[in-house]
């Protein structure tokens, strides 16, 4: 694979998929990384290899970016191996994304319980305000006739 190639191929994984200035500074930016390695005396081979699959550069650019969700939870292996199989071992992390109903029923959970502190904030004070009222309505009256 050659530099045009590998940048094209990059654009086209990437292309509708991210917003037009992101897609420009993604690719200028591994244009500009390439010619600087080339400019300190490496191979364009080697940059190329050293960067890797475009395609696999350009799914982490989505991953990263927020505006393609993953569907999939994947495990990564103190090794670097990558499986999206959902079981989980020793020495392996597990990442979850919490993506479209999962993000949904969180955040419902999350107003539902703020709903409850507010109601149960709001009952209390209206159980009390007749309480509250009587003592202020004494205070008033000492301090107004009683002085």
């Amino acid at each position: 694979m050659n530099r045009q190639t590998f940048i094209d191929t990059l654009r086209r994984a990437l292309y509708g998929r991210v917003s037009d200035y992101e897609l420009a500074d993604h690719i200028r930016y591994y244009e500009d990384y390439i010619q600087q390695e080339i400019m300190k005396g490496r191979s364009e081979q080697e940059v190329l290899g050293e960067l890797g699959d475009p395609r696999l550069i350009a799914r982490t650019i989505l991953e990263t970016s927020g505006l393609e969700t993953p569907n999939v939870e994947y495990t990564i292996d103190e090794d670097g191996r990558e499986d999206s199989g959902y079981t989980s071992s020793d020495g392996q992390i597990k990442v979850h994304a919490f993506t479209g109903w999962k993000a949904g029923l969180v955040m419902a959970l999350i107003a539902v319980v703020i709903i409850a502190i507010i109601v149960i904030v709001l009952g209390l004070f209206i159980y009390l305000l007749p309480v509250l009222l009587i003592f202020l309505a004494i205070s008033w009256f000492v301090k107004k006739f009683l002085r």
